[in-house]
């Protein structure tokens, strides 16, 4: 977001894991009532709900992502793509490969863990991340709580003409 010129993020909702992304006027956002006009795509699968067009970020792991672009307006991208298309390609074993382990703490009782794995092996991929976070929040009471379980995996296979890939995505996620 810092080197795309005309894109900001902001958190009207209070929570980082309620942003909303606006380019040029035109927003992708949690909260029910902003105009929208940006389509989001993940691995070409359009995540935008249907009621309301808004766009639940919480359920996309950004450890899981290898790549985004942000396309400006075309109609080849659907309703509400007034503003545009962000394109959001995910890791699979093609593009990632290892393992990796992370856990960081922090203020107000933040503790969060993420795991990625990824393999190739010839023609056969697969990959792997899960994640969690745990936010006590900084208000009292706990009105600013989040508790995030994400969960991504992407099993593929290529040949001399295309690939296929099969991609699940869960999430089990709290915010207030």
């Amino acid at each position: 977001v810092r080197a795309l010129p005309g894109v900001s993020l902001t958190d009207p909702t209070g929570n980082a894991f309620q942003r909303d992304l606006n380019y040029r006027g035109f927003s992708a956002s949690p909260v029910i009532g902003t105009p929208q006009g940006l389509a989001i795509y993940q691995n070409g699968v359009r995540v935008n709900e249907v009621f309301g067009d808004i766009v639940n970020w919480d359920f996309i792991p950004d450890v899981a992502v290898h790549r985004m672009s942000l396309i400006p307006n075309n109609p080849i991208y659907g309703l509400n793509a007034l503003g545009g298309a962000l394109s959001i390609e995910m890791k699979n074993g093609f593009t990632y490969q290892g393992k990796e382990f992370e856990v960081l703490g922090g203020s107000f009782g933040r503790i969060q863990s993420t795991a990625q794995a990824g393999f190739q092996d010839g023609n056969i991929a697969g990959y792997i991340s899960a994640d969690a976070v745990n936010d006590k929040g900084w208000r009292q009471f706990s009105s600013s709580s989040s508790r995030l379980n994400r969960l991504y995996f992407d099993l593929g296979t290529r040949g001399d003409k295309g690939e296929f890939h099969l991609a699940f995505a869960g999430a089990d996620n709290q915010l207030r």
